[in-house]
């Protein structure tokens, strides 16, 4: 299910994360793994996550996409596990949230791609979903929430 649409100013963010390529149905795992060296990168700092995880999608093609998984740090970093900075600039975002199984995030996307257009709403940069809910506490799929942004 997916929430009414609406835009939301956000503040510049500073990500610590793990690039990879991976396929439309990989993004699962390629989301786990990537979370956990993003997590021995800040630990290893004696830093702390400062946020929600996040996933942006950098770029996406037909079969795969390239994304960077993260969240922002709290604390000084010393970048490994090929970790990076990515930068997140400030602005109008078109926010929705989406509630259910992952699978089924397409539709929250095909719905503010939609809205931006019929809004005259140029997308300006790469969407992002952040995670509020830990499907590892939370085990009823139809509870997860995921929280979706476009730069508008």
């Amino acid at each position: 299910m997916t929430t009414a649409i609406e835009v939301r100013e956000l503040p510049a963010q500073r990500l610590l994360v793990k690039k990879t390529t991976c396929g439309h149905k990989e993004i699962g795992p390629a989301f786990g793994k990537n979370i956990h060296f993003v997590g021995e990168c800040f630990r290893a700092s004696g830093a702390q996550m400062a946020s929600m995880p996040m996933a942006v999608y950098l770029a996406w093609r037909d079969s795969d996409c390239d994304i960077a998984v993260g969240c922002k740090v709290e604390g000084t970093v010393t970048l490994t596990q090929g970790c990076e900075w990515l930068d997140l600039p400030a602005g109008p975002h078109a926010f929705a949230s989406h509630f259910g199984p992952y699978d089924t995030l397409t539709e929250t996307h095909q719905a503010l791609m939609q809205w931006c257009a019929a809004n005259d709403r140029k997308i300006s940069g790469p969407c992002f979903e952040t995670y509020p809910t830990d499907p590892g506490k939370e085990p009823d799929p139809t509870k997860w929430q995921t929280d979706v942004y476009y730069p508008v």
